[in-house]
């Protein structure tokens, strides 16, 4: 599930940000989001996601500006009917304004997320693996080719530092190895 909604939480984030970046100096903005994904395979296992939460932006009014929020994710198996929960909360703030390459037709953003930065959870129940702590991100989008809305598809994520207890993100396989024995009925 990770693997699949992590850029989309990311995504959904920036597309909270993009549509913020017409607010006053200043100024709040608070979207609220819910929707279901098709079926797909997270782990090799067939199933669908619910996903909600709450997205805040801020603009500082000083060329700067503040994101916060949580997101839930309910990766349910088709098989097995049993469900799993991703979540995150917290702040991501930008370190430093998109960086736009021309030549390489790529946008690259460095930003700093907080809080609980991942937890994946049996759905109502104990948690499987949690990551929380700040986490130093470099994330790299498609340049859609418009300076003013430059963010497009995304490419791809480097974790550049990580403070506090982060098992998933230092083992790319944890995920996996812990979600699909549960999903499974193991």
């Amino acid at each position: 599930m990770r693997r699949k909604l992590l850029p989309l939480a990311i995504a959904t984030v920036l597309a909270c940000a993009t549509a913020a970046t017409g607010l006053a100096a200043g100024s709040t903005q608070v979207t609220h989001f819910s929707f279901t994904t098709p079926p797909h395979y997270q782990c090799g296992i067939l199933g669908t996601a619910v996903v909600h939460g709450t997205s805040v932006f801020r603009d500082t009014g000083n060329g700067t500006s503040f994101m916060s929020g949580t997101w839930f994710g309910v990766f349910t198996a088709a098989d097995t009917g049993k469900s799993a929960t991703l979540s995150f909360a917290g702040p991501v703030r930008p370190t430093s304004p998109p960086v736009i390459d021309v030549q390489t037709g790529t946008v690259t953003i460095m930003s700093t997320a907080g809080g609980l930065f991942e937890k994946l959870s049996i759905t109502g129940g104990p948690p499987l693996t949690r990551d929380a702590g700040p986490v130093a991100l470099v994330d790299v989008y498609e340049y859609t080719g418009d300076p003013n809305d430059p963010v497009g598809d995304f490419i791809s994520e480097t974790l550049a530092g990580l403070h506090g207890p982060h098992p998933d993100l230092l083992d790319g396989s944890l995920f996996c190895d812990v979600l699909v024995p549960y999903l499974q009925g193991a």
